[in-house]
Formats: structure tokens, sequence, C-alpha cells
């Protein structure tokens, strides 16, 4: 096997923070790079998977478990044991994030949905006929 360098330039404050971390570890900082590097390669969304989040609601421990319930019909848990505060959190930072998106978007009415932009460069007459 014939092996090649890859390289990155850094400024110089991140490249004294990476080499402490590396460290901090007990790793080369070429190892965590060659590791680093693999993971990437070797993660693969799949984009055919569809499914429905589940949040179910444990009352003996009185905490919460996430899961998504894929079209396949097969489990997947994302979380277990769930604090309620920590789920009113989430819940209120995504309601907040959901927001600002909405203002963003300049989405005004409950039932809108966000219209692709690319529907508006084919210009007006094609799309209000």
């Amino acid at each position: 096997m014939e092996y090649r360098s890859v390289s990155t330039k850094l400024p110089a404050n991140e490249l004294t923070l990476f080499k402490s971390y590396c460290e901090r570890k007990g790793v080369t900082p070429a190892s965590l790079i060659r590791h680093l590097i693999l993971n990437e390669l070797n993660f693969r969304v799949p984009h055919t998977i569809a499914g429905r989040n589940i949040i179910k609601y444990k009352k003996e421990e009185d905490s919460f478990s996430w899961g998504i319930k894929l079209d396949t019909e097969d489990d997947l848990d994302i979380l277990r044991n769930i604090s309620p505060s920590y789920l009113e959190n989430l819940n209120n930072t995504i309601s907040q994030k959901l927001e600002e998106r909405n203002v963003f978007v300049n989405k005004k009415k409950r039932d809108s949905i966000p219209v692709p932009s690319g529907i508006f460069r084919r210009g007006k007459n094609e799309y209000s006929k």
C-alpha cells in the first residue's frame, strides 16, 4: 500500500489548541487526523429512510425516552432516561428556534410552509397562472 500525506493550514492559536488536545488524548496529530478522516469517509447517511419521532413517558421512573419508528417498522432508540426538565428545556429551545426560522422565511400564517426559492427564479408569470 502506498501512503500519501494530506495537510491543512491553521492559524497559530488553533494549531496550539489542536496539539494540546492531542497531548491530553495521548495521540499524535497524524493519528488523530487519520482517525477523523476515516470516520467521515465511513459515515454513510441513508437518504431513503423515513419515520416518526416517538417520545414515551415512563411513570415509574418519571423520565422519558425518545426513539424513531421507521416506516420499515424498525425502532431506533435515540435517548433514554431523559429528565422532564431536560425535555422542557429542549422543547422551549426548539420552539424558539422554529419561531426564529419563521421570521427569517417571512412566515405569517400558521399553516404556511416554506416555498422552494427555485420557483421564484423562473419568473412570476410562470407560477402565478
